[in-house]
């Protein structure tokens, strides 16, 4: 796969993205942020989820730029920009990615378990660290 483009990406990135039901916006990552868990985070963002690996929309390095940006209707989101990640939640980036962002490229993850979006969030914060 392509890496994309480089650079800080869009920061901050306002963006409307339907809100989560509560249930899912309330909702805390119940990993610890050990080796273990960003190590399978990283495995999944960078090669391993299905139906696409995350790098080729977000990017190599979580700014948005990925390889397939630009064809994704809206810009993908930047996990780099510590402005915008600090206003989303763990339970709205676990509902968008099983069910997927209407408007725009980011397609529904359901073939992912619980533990494995867990790792996955995990992993995509330290973007913006």
């Amino acid at each position: 796969h392509g890496m994309g483009r480089g650079g800080k990406g869009i920061c901050p990135q306002m963006r409307t993205v339907p809100q989560a039901p509560e249930k899912f916006a309330e909702m805390k990552n119940p990993l610890a942020r050990n080796e273990k868990n960003l190590n399978e985070g990283e495995s999944l963002f960078q090669l391993q989820a299905e139906p696409t690996a995350c790098k080729i929309c977000h990017g190599m390095t979580g700014n948005g730029l990925g390889m397939m940006a630009h064809g994704s209707g809206a810009v993908p989101r930047n996990f780099a920009c510590a402005e915008t990640m600090q206003g989303i939640s763990d339970g709205q980036l676990f509902w968008v990615i099983k069910n997927g962002s209407g408007g725009t490229g980011m397609p529904a993850f359901k073939f992912l378990k619980d533990e494995q979006v867990w790792q996955l969030i995990l992993y995509l914060r330290r973007f913006a660290d």
